[in-house]
Parts: C-alpha cells; structure tokens; sequence
C-alpha cells in the first residue's frame, strides 16, 4: 500500500520524511521512506482564471461587462509549477492513500484540497496537522491523522475569501480604472 503525504512546501516535505521510518531517497520532486512518499506543492500550484480565460471580450476593460461573475469557478496551474504539479499528479495516481500535510489553517486547508479536487481524487486522505516541525511534534501528528473530510468547512471558508478576492479585486479594479480614466486620468 502506498500512503502519499502532499506537502505545502518542500521545506516542510524535507521534515516530514527525515521523520518517516527507513532511509529517505531522494527524487526529483518527492522522497521516498520506508513508510511512504512525500511530495510539496509551491505554495498555490494552481492559480484562478484570469477574466479573459472566462470570456475573451474581457481582455478589454468595458463598464458595460462588470461586474465579472464567473457561472463556474477556472484554475489553471501556475507558470513555473508544471514540472512539480506533474510530479504530484503521478504520485496521486500510484498512491492507495493520501495525507493533507498542508499547514493547520484555512489557506493550507485549500492548497492540498484544490489539486485533489482539480485531478478529481477519489482515494481516501488523511489529514495531519502540524503545528510544529520537530521530530517529537510530526511523529505525535502521523500516529493520530485524521479524515481530511472533517475539514470541509475550513476549505469552504479559504475558497469563499479567495473567490471573494477575486470578484472585489477584478471587478473594482475595472471600475476605479475605467472612472479615472472617464476623469481624464
């Protein structure tokens, strides 16, 4: 049985695995351990769709078009994060089970979330919360994981202010651009 711990960060990767029973190999964008695989995200690996991406007659700024309000939310992985998101996506498909190892907050919630939910995971995940990154701490934290799913809501308030960031920062941007300019600014 693989078991597939999804990091946040390679910082955080490199820890988790030195804690990890046997030797650690290492691999271009994962290490494995005697108890499992590790791989990182690079923080958020997936970014929001730009409005152009929605509808190509957003590339131009027009008062008419606002507010932009996308019917169904894009991500596209990042520029620069390619090479590790296919690293990622391969060990999810050769994984029989999954960790969360993203950290304890909202945005960590979201950050391993979303590519599980992008790739359309349907393999059991864990979850495993770290306050600390000492052997003691991460050792206590994967003897009693958690299922990822009793976090639901702490995903679903992550993703309510990133697509409330979205909505206020795309569309008032357009519209403070579009009144100075009508100002002759």
């Amino acid at each position: 049985m693989l078991r597939l711990y999804i990091a946040e960060k390679p910082s955080m990767g490199r820890e988790i695995a030195k804690c990890l029973k046997g030797p650690v190999a290492r691999h271009d964008g994962y290490l494995v351990t005697g108890e499992g695989v590790v791989t990182w995200l690079f923080g958020h690996i997936l970014r929001q769709a730009e409005p152009q991406e929605y509808d190509a007659r957003y590339k131009r700024w027009r008062a008419e078009d606002l507010p932009i309000l996308p019917q169904a939310w894009k991500l596209y992985v990042a520029k620069g994060s390619e090479k590790q998101f296919a690293v990622v996506k391969n060990l999810i498909a050769k994984a029989d089970e999954i960790v969360h190892a993203g950290d304890p907050d909202r945005e960590g919630q979201l950050l391993v979330d979303e590519v599980l939910d992008y790739l359309g995971n349907e393999k059991p995940v864990k979850r495993i919360l770290l306050n600390a990154l000492d052997e003691k701490s991460i050792k206590s934290a994967n003897a009693h994981l958690r299922d990822n799913a009793a976090f639901y809501p702490l995903k679903q308030s992550a993703l309510a202010r990133a697509r409330a960031d979205w909505l206020i920062g795309m569309n008032l941007s357009r519209a403070y651009t579009l009144a100075a300019r009508r100002a002759g600014h």
